[in-house]
């Protein structure tokens, strides 16, 4: 039976793990989560939240297992078997926090590969806080978005659409820092340029970050190149872009897809397709 011990208000839990969850006080580490970032974005503090959960454990180990560290896999057309992982190594250790799924594999996971380094905050947390739309709310006029191109210019055609804009609440994004959609941890150095390129004249005070694995060796300098709250949430960009597994993904179970009739989403690297019960279909503007 599902534990509604790790309810999150304005989300629906359907992930096969929602039974294996254990966390001391995670209702009341919610609500002090969501202050801690109040606090950090009305101070205009500089931090990153870097998420780790068992594609990350994969990846740092150098393990390919039929998904994204694999050859031609989204993140690396290398592998992560052959690519040089020092980088991103040395570089999720440096972020300010850390935040680790809830469940004891994960954890296993993150003290296999970092040891004793703290864990700050459940991954969960962030999941929840994409889908009841609480960032949008909060942070409303100072969000920006990191991501892979074709799904940033895809969410800027769907908040053409006032439902869309309803339906998040805010009108658009203060800043779109994009990356190559395919293969970005190859050339890290030319991928870390582009994005230190683009953050030179950014606006946001907190950045909503879902880059794949190439967060591991850049999220930490991204506060250098320009200073706000950086917070990984990973398949939320999916979401926000209409191409969220609404099903298997944590506390997305509520989650409206938004999708543009006519549009070409061929161009666009999909994880894993939800129900059709999830897409609202909106037309294309002309």
């Amino acid at each position: 039976m599902y534990n509604n011990t790790y309810n999150i208000e304005g989300c629906i839990n359907t992930d096969i793990n929602g039974d294996l969850l254990h966390c001391v006080n995670f209702n009341e580490g919610y609500e002090q989560f969501k202050d801690v970032l109040k606090e950090m974005v009305d101070a205009d503090h500089a931090a990153t939240f870097y998420k780790f959960s068992d594609g990350e454990f994969l990846f740092m180990q150098g393990i390919e297992n039929g998904g994204s560290t694999n050859p031609g896999c989204r993140d690396t057309n290398i592998g992560a078997t052959k690519l040089n992982l020092t980088p991103f190594r040395e570089g999720v250790v440096k972020n300010d926090y850390f935040m680790v799924e809830s469940y004891e594999g994960a954890h296993a996971y993150w003290k296999n590969t970092f040891g004793t380094k703290p864990i700050n905050v459940a991954a969960e947390w962030t999941y929840g806080l994409v889908a009841n739309k609480w960032l949008f709310e909060t942070f409303k006029g100072q969000i920006g978005i990191i991501g892979a191109k074709e799904k940033l210019e895809l969410i800027q055609e769907l908040l053409e659409h006032k439902e869309y804009r309803d339906y998040l609440g805010i009108d658009k994004f203060e800043d779109y820092i994009c990356i190559p959609q395919r293969y970005a941890c190859d050339d890290i150095e030319e991928t870390d340029r582009i994005v230190k390129e683009q953050l030179k004249n950014a606006k946001s005070k907190i950045f909503l970050e879902g880059i794949g694995h190439a967060k591991q060796a850049l999220l930490w300098r991204m506060k250098e190149y320009h200073p706000a709250v950086y917070l990984t949430v990973g398949c939320g960009i999916d979401a926000i872009a209409g191409v969220q597994d609404c099903i298997g993904r944590p506390y997305f179970g509520g989650w409206k897809n938004y999708r543009i009739k006519g549009y070409d989403y061929s161009k666009i690297d999909i994880w894993k397709e939800s129900g059709v019960e999830d897409i609202i279909w909106l037309d294309k503007k002309d």
